[in-house]
């Protein structure tokens, strides 16, 4: 209290004793106890002359003059010192200043008009309700409890039966009256006692009949008897109040994350509604894993835990928004305001709201809480503190307070704050019990101050043992008992009342000592004893079962609104991040620069003239865009959800749709991932001279990183570690590299995994494979010049030279193959000692080869199909065989010769068009690779059938059935459903397919639920 204010209230109490008479030695006596309890000795009689001086002598005679009023120049002065102390007291001081001032005049008796005018205008310009104003006046005035007849008012006897507080009065409290006044305007208590045995206040001696100040955690005791706690004196005020019943129950719950290890072993306790308890332990003790278990985040070993009946578990349905959570960590979104954060929450709490509505409600909470000042300034990392921890800290817990859940579980609430943020939080979680909820907190280390706000503690030993259950002054009694201390009824400190929280844990770890004096690691008494003993002492009484369902203050958006608020909430986020957005925007567009500047190349050393079809690193710009598509999209998803989990685990209690949220994440990334896209193509093709095809090159570098965004969500969603994610991510790139069939080639690989007619199987997840041969086959077959059509029937460059390449193949390899085992098979029915396994092959390969033809090029079939079998197979059949060749030799060369004829004739007529557009659109390496045209076995003989090694791009696949989609690498076109798609097309179809099933992956967690099995697994062994 400052000089000032000092001052103004001795001079206020001055005005007061003068009037009617003067002051008499009862009331200069209390002004002086007032001063000793605000003073130090040195400065005490300055003010006790001060006060001398303004009242004059003590009157000996207690006389009261007739029809005395204060002047006009007291009433002013009262009015301007009131004035004066208005603007620095808080209203709960002032309460005080007002019952000060009362019990000033209730010395004397002298509640003359005058006196009570003051008290009225002091009052009045203290702002002080009108009913707490007359119940401070019946307080003060009267001490029987038949006076004291006022809901603020309560009034403790023996052999009262109304609450169960009187019940302790029957024992070491006969002839005792304890009166409580209670203002709740400001939720304060004084007390008052008329007794003759001596009672004591957080352990300090008070006098009968004085108002003594009751702050939360307070007790009152007599001797060695039981203590009336502030809890007990809360509960009974507010259980008028009160319309929520609660009741929590913890039934003998044991917890074992695996057979080797043991977390909690039989917890067992009830709470009930307006309770604040504290959750107290050693570290690894079980605290927060007892708080999961509470809340139910994670189901118990054995034994239950319910609500007004219901199993938090097996019935999280009914409790939906009953529970809140607040963990340890924040759970803010660091790039977002004050006011932003708040906001998405009560929105997720209050769909039937308006936007204006939900913006009154946070503006309200905010102001209540102190904050709405700093409404517009960004929450900030613990690296870059804009906002205070404590600040930080009340938001949290704000974010659950918007929606008042009946039942609140906050972790470490206090964890580095100062000591007055710290009494700011816990105050703020008092107040929550005020209005019926119940609130379970873990803390650590608390303060005297703040150990007796809570209600009940749960005090946990090492091995997850609850050792002591109920109230905290109790606990140091509890523990100083069992351990046989001298002063073992002392909860507090006889000098100040204070408690030392420390001491518990002293007691419970109390080490043996050895012959030599040294404390060894042996405790004096285990956790299970002490949890016994414990169990043999504890004579609480479980908390009445309540049945009727909880209230829940929560209406939910729908699927669509919760879908919006997550994609506006992110994109804010991100758009608050000036570092994130200018990466973003430009990681692209420079590597695409990087990329395409350095791979641009004039084969010429003496030429500066660069032609696209010479730059021989057009291939590896396909393959090297596509792995940064990949990259990019696994980077900028890859923490997402993982950044968001400790959202998601406070968000599970609205039990908001998961649909909505994963959504939401999908079509951000997948907008970042187009626009980076369009980027990189707009920047990298431009200065290699790609001239077409930049909607394929833009959907087939999107697609790729679409699908990475999928892989970089489910990991984040899947591993508990930064780092562990970043280490899965060359785990996913590498392979993606190795098996998309351009570092090596599918049929060069080891033949465990590999096949020669077809990409192997193993490629075909990897999404790179699909949209690197898409890109490879759409700029070879679809560019201006492959697509120029020749005449009138649309025949272009590539389509003829297909029937050139189809033609060539068969005459230049399949027919004198053919040819080669047909006379084989000749030679070898002419010879009774050949090897008839290999010319039952033989025939096989014969047959499935003229059907090919026949198949695939409308050619007539062999006539003599059925005698190709080792029992019908004649030279006769050997003859025909070789004729079919002939004619089908024959076939081809015509086909051959009319297209060549068909190119060379408008090659004469176009021959400087065609070249432009042969430099500009088409690529000579890039033919190289498709066409394989290095490839030194153009055939392959492999299950019976020939594998057309060269000329990949040229060749139409089988139609092998209704999904027989699997082809060789580079392949034209698909064949899926009976019908003949482009591979552009399909291939892309086959990345979004591939989304849509990866989707359901993250959406069900499948990888996560592995790695928790697996690690499961290995901890059970």
């Amino acid at each position: 209290m400052s000089e000032e204010i000092l001052k103004a209230l001795m001079e206020l109490f001055a005005l007061v004793v003068k009037q009617d008479g003067g002051i008499i030695q009862k009331e200069r006596d209390y002004v002086i106890n007032f001063l000793e309890k605000q003073l130090g000795s040195n400065l005490l009689i300055k003010y006790v002359l001060f006060f001398d001086d303004l009242t004059g002598s003590v009157k000996q005679v207690d006389e009261i003059p007739e029809n005395s009023t204060p002047s006009l120049r007291d009433s002013v002065k009262i009015l301007n010192i009131c004035k004066q102390i208005n603007k620095t007291l808080n209203k709960g001081q002032k309460i005080v200043v007002l019952i000060r001032l009362y019990e000033l005049i209730n010395l004397s008796k002298k509640f003359t008009p005058q006196r009570l005018n003051i008290t009225s205008i002091v009052s009045e310009v203290f702002r002080i309700l009108p009913d707490e104003f007359i119940a401070v006046e019946q307080f003060v005035r009267n001490t029987e409890p038949e006076k004291l007849q006022n809901p603020a008012i309560l009034v403790l006897r023996p052999g009262t039966t109304l609450c169960e507080i009187c019940n302790k009065l029957h024992e070491g409290y006969s002839d005792t009256t304890i009166s409580i006044l209670r203002i709740a305007s400001v939720d304060l208590y004084f007390i008052r006692y008329s007794a003759k045995d001596q009672l004591y206040l957080n352990g300090i001696p008070i006098v009968s009949d004085i108002i003594y100040s009751f702050p939360k955690g307070s007790s009152l005791r007599a001797q060695n008897r039981h203590a009336f706690y502030y809890s007990d004196i809360n509960s009974k005020f507010l259980s008028e109040v009160q319309t929520q019943k609660l009741s929590f129950y913890v039934k003998k719950v044991s917890y074992r994350p695996n057979k080797k290890q043991r977390t909690l072993v039989n917890v067992d306790f009830s709470a009930e509604q307006g309770n604040l308890i504290g959750i107290l332990g050693a570290s690894g003790s079980g605290k927060t894993t007892l708080l999961n278990l509470m809340s139910g985040i994670i189901e118990p070993s054995a034994g239950s835990v319910s609500l007004n009946g219901l199993d938090i578990v097996r019935d999280k349905k009914e409790l939906e928004g009953v529970m809140g959570f607040v963990p340890q960590d924040d759970l803010l979104i660091e790039e977002l305001t004050v006011f932003e954060n708040l906001y998405y929450a009560a929105c997720q709490c209050f769909g039937n709201k308006s936007k204006e509505e939900v913006t009154q409600i946070v503006g309200t909470l905010l102001t209540s809480l102190g904050l709405f000042d700093k409404k517009d300034l960004k929450v900030g990392s613990p690296f870059n503190k804009i906002i205070s921890g404590g600040q930080k800290k009340s938001l949290n817990i704000a974010l659950e307070l918007i929606r008042e859940p009946s039942v609140l579980f906050v972790d470490e609430p206090t964890s580095g704050l100062s000591s007055r943020d710290s009494e700011i939080i816990m105050d703020l979680l008092r107040d929550l019990t005020l209005k019926g909820k119940l609130v379970f907190t873990v803390i650590h280390q608390p303060s005297s101050e703040i150990f007796r706000m809570f209600d009940k503690v749960v005090i946990l030993d090492q091995g997850g043992y609850m050792v002591y259950f109920g109230n905290p002054v109790d606990s140091v009694i509890h523990f100083k008992t069992i351990n046989a201390q001298i002063n073992a009824s002392q909860g507090e400190c006889p000098a100040c009342g204070n408690m030392n929280p420390e001491n518990i844990f002293k007691i419970l770890e109390a080490q043996v000592v050895d012959e030599f004096g040294n404390y060894t690691e042996k405790r004096k008494v285990k956790p299970k004893q002490w949890a016994d003993r414990f169990k043999i002492l504890n004579s609480d009484e479980p908390v009445k079962e309540v049945t009727k369902a909880p209230g829940r203050n929560l209406d939910k958006p729908g699927r669509l609104k919760q879908f919006m608020l997550y994609l506006s909430r992110d994109l804010n986020s991100k758009k608050s991040n000036t570092e994130y957005i200018l990466l973003t925007l430009l990681e692209a567009p420079v590597l695409a620069f990087i990329l395409s500047f350095i791979i641009r190349y004039i084969p010429d050393p003496n030429s500066d003239v660069y032609y696209f079809a010479e730059n021989e690193n057009i291939t590896t710009y396909i393959f090297m865009s596509i792995i940064v598509s990949l990259f990019l999209g696994l980077t900028i998803s890859a923490e997402e959800i993982f950044h968001d989990r400790k959202i998601l685990k406070r968000e599970q209690f609205l039990n908001l749709s998961r649909s909505s949220f994963l959504l939401a994440k999908i079509t951000l990334l997948v907008a970042i991932s187009a626009l980076q896209s369009f980027l990189f193509v707009v920047v990298a093709n431009p200065i290699l001279e790609i001239k077409s095809l930049y909607f394929n090159y833009w959907m087939s570098l999107f697609t790729t990183a679409f699908c990475a965004n999928m892989f970089g969500l489910i990991i984040s969603s899947s591993f508990n570690s930064v780092i562990t994610i970043y280490i899965v991510i060359p785990l996913l790139i590498i392979p993606m590299m190795v098996l998309s069939g351009a570092m090596f080639p599918f049929d060069k690989l080891n033949r465990n995994i590999s096949r020669v007619d077809k990409v192997p199987l193993i490629a075909e997840i990897m999404p790179t494979r699909w949209t690197y041969e898409a890109l490879m086959v759409s700029q070879f077959k679809d560019n201006k010049y492959s697509t120029l059509e020749y005449n009138a029937n649309k025949e272009t460059f590539y389509s003829i030279q297909k029937k050139i390449s189809q033609a060539d193949f068969n005459n230049v390899y399949r027919f004198p193959e053919l040819i080669k085992v047909i006379q084989g098979v000749d030679q070898a029915y002419k010879n009774p000692q050949a090897d008839r396994n290999e010319t039952l092959n033989d025939l096989k390969l014969i047959k499935n080869e003229t059907e090919r033809i026949s198949v695939l090029y409308n050619f007539p079939a062999f006539r003599y199909r059925e005698s190709l079998e080792p029992d019908k197979f004649t030279p006769v059949i050997a003859d025909s065989l070789l004729s079919y060749i002939a004619r089908a030799e024959a076939y081809f060369t015509k086909i051959s010769n009319s297209a060549s004829d068909l190119k060379d004739h408008f090659y004469d007529l176009n021959e400087e068009k065609l070249r432009r557009l042969e430099k500009r659109y088409y690529n000579y390496k890039l033919e190289e690779i498709v066409t394989k045209y290095y490839e030194p076995d153009k055939i392959l003989r492999y299950k019976n059938s020939f594998v057309q090694n060269t000329h990949p791009v040229y060749l139409d696949p089988d139609n092998k059935g209704f999904l027989g989609f699997r082809t060789h690498f580079f392949a034209p076109s698909k064949n899926i459903f009976g019908a003949r798609v482009d591979t552009f097309v399909f291939n892309i179809s086959i990345i979004f397919t591939g989304i849509i099933i990866l989707y359901f992956i993250l959406y069900y967690d499948l990888i996560a639920g592995l790695v928790k099995f697996v690690l499961s697994y290995k901890s059970r062994k």
